[in-house]
C-alpha cells in the first residue's frame, strides 16, 4: 500500500496500514459489473480512484441509482452484508476505469474490531450513505423527474467535471424512467443554455 493510498482513506494507524499492505489491488474497466444481487460477498472494494455506482433493479429491469462510490470511499451495503454474512442487496458497476483495493471480509472484520480508525471510517461511511439514500427516497417520492435529472447531472459533475460521459438511456435507467422522457428534458435544458448534448456525452455549461 503506497503513501498515496493510505492518505486517500485518512488512515494514520501504522498497524492498520501494515494489515492493508498486502491486500490485492485491481483495475476495473468502465462498465464492468463487479457485484450482483444475491452474490456472496468475500471481498470489499475500497476505491483508490475512479467511480463505482451502486444500483437496484425492479422486476421490469428499471434501474435506480442508490449512490456512487468515489476515491477514498467504500460500499456501505457491501460492508454491512459482508460482515453479517448476508448476500448482496445491490449491483455494483464501475463507471470508468477504476482502481480498487480488495479487502477480504475476515480482515475487515478484524480491523473493525481492533482499530478505531477503521470503525470511524465505516461509521462515517454508513452515515453518508444513509443521507444519500434518504435523498433518493425523497426525490422519488416527492420530486419530479426533471428535478431528479438535474440532481443526477450535478452529482456526476462533482465526480468527473463538466463533461459527463453517458447516454440518455443510461440516465433513464438511473432515474427509473423512459429514455424518451430524459431526451425531452435534456432538450429543454439545452434550449435554456444549461447543457450541450453530444453523442455519448453531455457538457454542463451553466449552474442549474
Amino acid at each position: 500500500m503506497t503513501i498515496a493510498d493510505r492518505n486517500i482513506f485518512g488512515f494514520n494507524d501504522q498497524l492498520l496500514i501494515s494489515r492493508l499492505h498486502d491486500c490485492r489491488h485491481m483495475t476495473l474497466q468502465g462498465g464492468q459489473r463487479i457485484l450482483d444481487e444475491g452474490d456472496e460477498i468475500n471481498l470489499i472494494p475500497f476505491v483508490l480512484n475512479g467511480n463505482i455506482k451502486v444500483v437496484r433493479h425492479d422486476e421490469s429491469g428499471k434501474e435506480i441509482l442508490l449512490y456512487t462510490i468515489n476515491g477514498g470511499e467504500s460500499c456501505a451495503l457491501s460492508i454491512s452484508s459482508g460482515l453479517n454474512g448476508k448476500p448482496s442487496k445491490a449491483i455494483a458497476i464501475s463507471e470508468n476505469n477504476t482502481e480498487v483495493m480488495l479487502i477480504p471480509v475476515a480482515i475487515l472484520r478484524e480491523l473493525f474490531i481492533n482499530h478505531q480508525e477503521m470503525r470511524t471510517f465505516v461509521m462515517d461511511l454508513y452515515h453518508k450513505r444513509f443521507d444519500e439514500m434518504i435523498t433518493v427516497v425523497d426525490a422519488i417520492a416527492f420530486k419530479s423527474v426533471d428535478y431528479r435529472l438535474i440532481l443526477l447531472l450535478k452529482n456526476k459533475q462533482k465526480e468527473g467535471g463538466s463533461i459527463i460521459s453517458t447516454t440518455h438511456q443510461q440516465l433513464a435507467n438511473e432515474l427509473g424512467t423512459a429514455r424518451e422522457v430524459v431526451s425531452r428534458l435534456l432538450k429543454q435544458l439545452e434550449k435554456q443554455g444549461f447543457i450541450k448534448n453530444y453523442r455519448g456525452k453531455i457538457e454542463l455549461l451553466a449552474v442549474m
